[in-house]
């Protein structure tokens, strides 16, 4: 039997943690080869092999196997009869750590289904701070910070904006260029860091108001944890795509996060 409910949030914390120190050593070793390319598409480095099978194999441990771990380099790990579904991004910002930059993440959901909706409880480890953030239905925690999410509309708004929306001139029935110069000239500021599971991550703790992604550019681990945790924390989110994404669906997606639901309307309003 799988441990109860009430554990999965010191699972997840474990689990970050492993994986953290598996990083630091891998950074230490020097270890940032490329080592071919993962399930999901991207190209799998040295440290991302070794942080994500330190944390799979806790994972493993901690539901004796019984659970189906879907996770960014190794794809599905299938069990039969799951009683959970984990899913892992074990480096968010891969990128960023090849070049010495140290903005990056592990992330971590688990599921009674395998999809989205089915989402018990989520974790992110900030590995630059070693900050944890951590929550369920029951609410939201960071370890090392505070939560607060600020209430700012667009105009005095910090916004994350993923320049892969400034690629694309057409998806599907929008412009994402066209939306994210939108955004540009009505919030207050604009940023990217490439790791858009810790950018969410920083609307919790009130450094930035909202998150968007307008082309269909981010995997499912990219940002099921922290919009989860967004929203168990009172904020919003649009998926665009599709609204109950499956954890093991390998089609990319757009995403905007906004500290509430008034400012993701105003964002979303950019449509019109």
């Amino acid at each position: 039997m799988i441990n109860p409910r009430n554990s999965l949030r010191n699972i997840i914390r474990d689990a970050l943690l492993k994986g953290h120190e598996a990083l630091v050593e891998c950074m230490r070793k020097g270890l940032t080869g490329v080592e071919g390319k993962g399930s999901f598409g991207d190209y799998s480095h040295q440290f991302d092999l070794v942080t994500e099978k330190a944390i799979i194999d806790y994972v493993r441990r901690a539901f004796d196997e019984k659970a189906y771990i879907i996770s960014e380099e190794t794809g599905e790990i299938r069990c039969n009869n799951p009683e959970l579904y984990v899913l892992i991004d074990p480096v968010d910002g891969s990128n960023n750590v090849a070049n010495g930059v140290m903005f990056c993440a592990s992330v971590i959901l688990i599921s009674k289904s395998p999809y989205l909706s089915g989402a018990l409880a989520a974790g992110i480890i900030d590995h630059s701070s070693g900050k944890i953030y951590l929550g369920d239905e029951n609410g939201v925690s960071i370890i090392g910070g505070h939560l607060k999410l600020r209430r700012n509309n667009l105009s005095n708004a910090f916004v994350f904006l993923d320049l892969a929306s400034l690629m694309k001139d057409i998806e599907d029935s929008y412009n994402p260029t066209e939306l994210s110069l939108k955004l540009v000239r009505k919030a207050k500021n604009t940023r990217f860091f490439a790791a858009a599971s810790l950018e969410i991550a920083h609307i919790l703790e009130g450094k930035a108001d909202a998150y968007a992604c307008f082309a269909k550019d981010l995997k499912i681990m990219d940002f099921a944890a922290s919009v989860c945790l967004l929203r168990w924390a009172g904020g919003a989110y649009k998926i665009l795509g599709d609204e109950d994404p499956s954890l093991l669906d390998t089609r990319r997606y757009g995403v905007v996060a906004a500290s509430s639901k008034e400012l993701l309307g105003e964002i979303l309003a950019l449509w019109y």
